[in-house]
């Protein structure tokens, strides 16, 4: 056995016991709980006491508690026994044990009460056992209910049949495990069921209708429904136009929603399926959540609402509806933000969206006249009833208010202005809308009067709309200024306005247009428009202009601007000289007769227009007339230009010398050339010249002072800026010109231009000369001069070259006369400047061959025949130490040793020199002569020319002699040949004698060293 050390309580015996027959095992054990073995019910005899059967049990049941159901507390757990049906007796015994401890008021533990509700242990009259939850004790009026409501579901009631009549002395007890038994609870039942029922599958419409029925009789028996309406009214069982839904919402279909299904989708309930029947129960239906009828159900309507897209083109009635629904509800933002995005309403445009719509107003409503492009409600479709709902039309957008409609209309105002798009149609209603709305409370905001004014919307008789207070509307005063100016009459012919555009002169002046010419003399600048044949302007016209103009200046204190002295500069004003404009002309009086008479200028035609002129003398002067006799100048100035006559020419050079004008471009810088045959003509200041004392641009200058009067001429100096004589320029032009065209010149000419060359030379002269001299000037023996290509135009700096050379064109041409050396030296050098070489550098020389040529018969002859050698080369060595060369010795020796070596050779052919001349056209001009003797360096020979006559020859053949023996000694220095051979000229004429060279040598300053007389011992040991 075992023993338990704490216990909660004891049980009977299992094999004794109700508790094992009602619960098989034991739940207890858990809890503590003790449960005695069959031992202790046996008989026994112990301590020599004897306990008979069953007499243990008695002792344990009163001094130690041992229990058994009922009298036991039920545990908290469930029992299996419960899931199983239950026998009659166990199921009493049940009960009564429920009954037991609530009498004594014990708490039935919740998992204990739980698996007994919901144990399918109680016997039905429907599917055998089902737990107490869910099955009904009859009880009147619950019969009826649950009789009536059988017909919807299938009720589980206890059968009484089986358990007898005892079962309903428990209903206390069957309430605490469950057992319904109220009407509140069988109609939740049955509503739950059909529920369930409905979610599997779809009520038939004769479910529906017995479910009605069954709501209908309870509201007829007074009995409470709540419970059951509650449990199917949001169930989806009810049949509507979206299928099927729960009631909460339908609407019960009748003709006060016909209107509203047009722009509501509302789930009406479906009439087809259910028949006209289903109008019987209209409040059951509304117990349940249907809507019943559009009064106070405007909600729905909204909250069904159709997409925008299908609220277009509404009918009035429809329209109506949701402006009656805005009204009712105070949150409508959902309709009215559908509306506003749809073309719902109509107007006389056809349907637009409210926001495009205007609603009509007796008073204002005019200006919606005045464009047909304004969608204006149509009220005679909607009726009167359409103006009843302003508030609710405002609210989706629609323009009720005037200060909202004359925004729109200013900005469509503005906009036809622009397009100019104005017809008359629209100005006449514009114009009849004002005076309607004159006298009334509604006046245009400022910003629109601004548009009004500013906007140009009148056609003028200027072929454009304009702005108000840029027209006119014409009358007889403004007749004189007409002919003259272009002014923007507002239209009055039949094609525009007609003169019906009078009757609106007050209207037309209150929104800015000239109606009288006072205020309107500031348009004439800016329309002033001359007839092209100024002729036709009268003298009235002109007045006409002249009173305006003063008016402008006094009046108005307006100054005459730019654009308008533009528009003043035509030829309007008539004068001695033409019609000119103002700033050509000038007005005679008596302080101009000192230099003129009034044709002889500009002057206006007083003759024409009478004294009346001189009144507007103040206005002539600000519109450019020219009044003062000191501002005259320019105007007379220009106006040369046009004048033939001499005198009047004279006359006005008299003014201007006097006012000591000059112009101010060098346009204006013409001078006027008489001419007794032709009359004369104007040429420009730069063909003139006031002396030409050469006499060399007669055909290229006009002359002055042989034209003009000595007192014109200073005037013609100063302001026409006529040069006094012809400069270097011209006279180079002169130069080019003369190149151009002939290749001879005229001493004169010649002489002339090179005589103003020297007089005017500078470092400018010399540059101009070289850039733009193309040819120089070349003489011959015969004196003429030719005109030929500066690089064939050589310097004379070789008179025996100069002599070689004189037949041909080359030599540079110098005055003849009363010209010395210098001159011709300086004119030298400007030729050398414009690009004319020294015929000296510009030869090709060459000499002839005589070494190899084997036809010519030469004799070797001894030199001192020739010269005495040794008193040359004292002599070239005393040069070449002595001289600025100052030579080294061993140069001086290498330099005369070529001498030494020389083979000297005699040949009867002539030794011949030739230079050839290469011009730029590329002929070669070629010139020989004989020299006599040469040097052949290569092969160390000197060759001599026999003569004839050699004392006749003498002094050429020294000379020639020198100049070879020079050349080959300073071949490297060329530069000291010509003085060399001057030296060894006269050392030839004295035969080189030893006395003779010694004083040669000390009168030139020059002499040899030690080093020398050592070299000359060496050379000439027999000397």
């Amino acid at each position: 056995g075992s023993i338990t050390e704490i216990r909660k309580g004891v049980l009977v015996p299992a094999n004794v016991s109700k508790w094992a027959d009602l619960i098989v095992s034991n739940p207890w054990r858990n809890e503590n709980y003790v449960e005695l073995g069959k031992e202790y019910l046996n008989a026994s005899f112990c301590a020599g006491q004897f306990t008979d059967s069953g007499e243990l049990i008695s002792f344990l049941t009163t001094h130690v508690g041992a229990s058994d159901i009922p009298h036991i507390s039920p545990p908290n757990a469930g029992f299996s026994a419960v899931d199983t049906p239950l026998t009659k007796d166990n199921a009493f015994l049940l009960l009564e044990w429920i009954r037991n401890l609530r009498y004594k008021g014990v708490h039935l533990p919740k998992r204990f009460l739980e698996c007994i509700k919901e144990g399918s242990w109680l016997k039905n009259t429907l599917n055998g056992y089902m737990p107490p939850s869910k099955s009904f004790l009859i009880r009147s009026p619950l019969g009826k209910i649950l009789q009536t409501g059988s017909v919807l579901v299938d009720i589980p009631l206890i059968d009484v049949s089986f358990y007898g009549d005892r079962i309903n002395t428990y209903e206390e007890v069957l309430r605490t495990i469950g057992v319904m038994s109220s009407c509140e609870e069988a109609c939740n039942f049955i509503g739950k069921e059909l529920m369930s029922r409905a979610s599997s599958f779809t009520l038939s419409k004769n479910h529906v209708l017995l479910m009605l029925n069954f709501i209908q009789y309870l509201r007829g028996s007074l009995l409470p429904l709540d419970k059951f309406v509650n449990s199917i009214k949001d169930g989806p069982w009810l049949k509507t136009s979206w299928g099927f839904r729960s009631p909460e919402g339908s609407v019960l279909d009748d003709s006060e929603w016909k209107v509203a299904s047009e722009i509501s989708n509302i789930p009406f309930i479906d009439q087809s399926y259910f028949g006209y029947e289903i109008y019987n129960y209209k409040e059951e239906l509304k117990l349940l959540g249907v809507i019943v009828g559009l009064s106070g159900n405007y909600e729905t309507v909204i909250k069904h609402l159709k997409s925008p897209s299908n609220l277009a083109s509404l009918t009035a009635e429809a329209l109506l509806l949701t402006t009656h629904c805005m009204r009712l509800l105070n949150d409508s933002s959902k309709l009215s933000t559908s509306l506003k995005g749809t073309s719902c309403l109509k107007t006389n445009m056809g349907f637009k969206k409210p926001s495009e719509c205007f609603l009509y107003d007796q008073v204002w409503g005019c200006i919606l006249d005045v464009f047909s492009s304004l969608p204006v409600i149509d009220h005679k479709f909607y009726g009167e009833k359409i103006f009843s709902y302003k508030a609710q039309l405002r609210k989706i957008g629609v323009v009720v208010d005037f200060e909202e409609a004359v925004k729109i209309f200013a900005s469509l105002f503005k906009q036809k202005a622009s397009q100019t798009s104005f017809y008359k149609e629209n100005v006449m209603s514009f114009l009849s809308c004002c005076r309607k709305l004159k006298g009334t409370d509604y006046r245009f905001p400022p910003d629109f009067s601004t548009i009004i004014r500013n906007q140009k919307w009148l056609y003028t008789k200027v072929g454009c709309y304009m702005c108000p207070k840029k027209c006119i509307l014409y009358g007889p005063e403004w007749k004189s200024i007409s002919s003259i100016t272009r002014l923007p009459f507002i239209d009055d012919s039949d094609k525009f306005y007609g003169t019906t555009i009078y009757e609106y002169k007050s209207e037309l002046k209150n929104v800015g247009v000239v109606t009288e010419l006072k205020n309107g003399v500031r348009f004439v600048p800016e329309c002033l428009d001359f007839p092209s044949n100024p002729s036709t302007i009268t003298p009235e016209s002109v007045f006409s202009l002249l009173e305006c103009i003063r008016s402008l200046l006094s009046e108005h204190k307006l100054s005459i601007d730019d654009e308008f002295k533009k528009r003043l500069s035509r030829n309007w004003l008539k004068t001695h000289a033409g019609y000119r404009p103002p700033e050509s002309c000038l007005l005679f009086d008596s302080k101009w007769s000192s230099f003129f008479n009034p044709t002889d200028g500009p002057f206006i035609d007083a003759d024409f227009y009478g004294p009346k002129i001189t009144s507007f003398q103040k206005e002539l002067n600000a519109v450019g007339v020219v009044i003062d006799l000191e501002k005259g100048c320019a105007l007379l100035a220009s106006h040369l230009d046009s004048l033939s006559n001499t005198d009047n020419i004279v006359k006005i050079y008299g003014y201007l010398s006097e006012y000591s004008w000059k112009p101010e471009k060098e346009d204006d810088k013409k001078i006027w050339i008489s001419n007794a045959t032709e009359g004369g003509k104007w040429v420009n200041s730069e063909e003139c010249v006031i002396h030409d004392s050469d006499k060399l641009f007669s055909l290229k200058f006009y002359v002055l002072e042989n034209i003009y009067d000595k007192k014109i001429l200073p005037f013609l100096i100063f302001s026409m800026e006529v040069r006094t004589k012809p400069s270097l320029d011209d006279f180079v032009d002169l130069w080019n010109d003369w190149e151009r065209l002939s290749e001879e010149l005229s001493y004169d000419k010649c002489r002339k231009f090179w005589m103003f060359v020297m007089k005017h030379l500078g470092t400018n002269t010399e540059k101009k000369l070289f850039d733009r001299l193309i040819k120089l000037p070349v003489t011959t023996s015969s004196l003429k001069i030719f005109l030929v290509d500066k690089k064939d135009a050589f310097i004379p700096d070789n008179l025996h070259l100069k002599k070689l050379f004189e037949q041909e064109k080359i030599f540079v041409w110098y005055p003849q006369q009363n010209f010395g050396p210098s001159s011709i030296a300086k004119l030298y050098d400007i030729y050398r400047k414009i690009g004319a070489r020294n015929i000296s550098e510009s030869l090709c020389k060459e000499e002839s061959s005589l070494v190899n040529d084997d036809g010519v018969e030469m004799v070797q002859v001894d030199r001192n025949n020739i010269f005495n050698l040794k008193g040359l080369v004292k002599l070239i060595l005393g040069f070449l130490a002595g001289s600025s060369l100052k030579m080294e010795p061993d140069k001086r020796h290498e330099a005369v040793q070529g001498l030494l070596n020389l083979s000297f050779l005699m040949t009867m052919v002539p030794v011949t020199v030739s230079y050839s001349l290469s011009l730029s056209s590329g002929n070669i001009v070629v010139k020989k002569y004989d020299k006599m003797v040469r040097w052949d360096r290569q092969s160390s020979k000197f060759f001599i020319q026999k003569m004839d006559e050699p004392k006749r020859n003498a002094l050429k053949y020294a000379t020639y002699l020198s100049e070879t023996i020079s050349e080959g000694v300073l071949s490297e220095n060329h530069d000291f040949v010509p003085a060399l051979s001057e030296l060894i000229t006269l050392g030839f004429v004295l035969k080189f004698k030893n006395e003779d060279v010694e004083f040669l040598m000390e009168s030139k300053n020059l002499q040899i060293f030690c080093e020398d007389e050592k070299f000359l011992s060496s050379a000439f040991p027999s000397d």
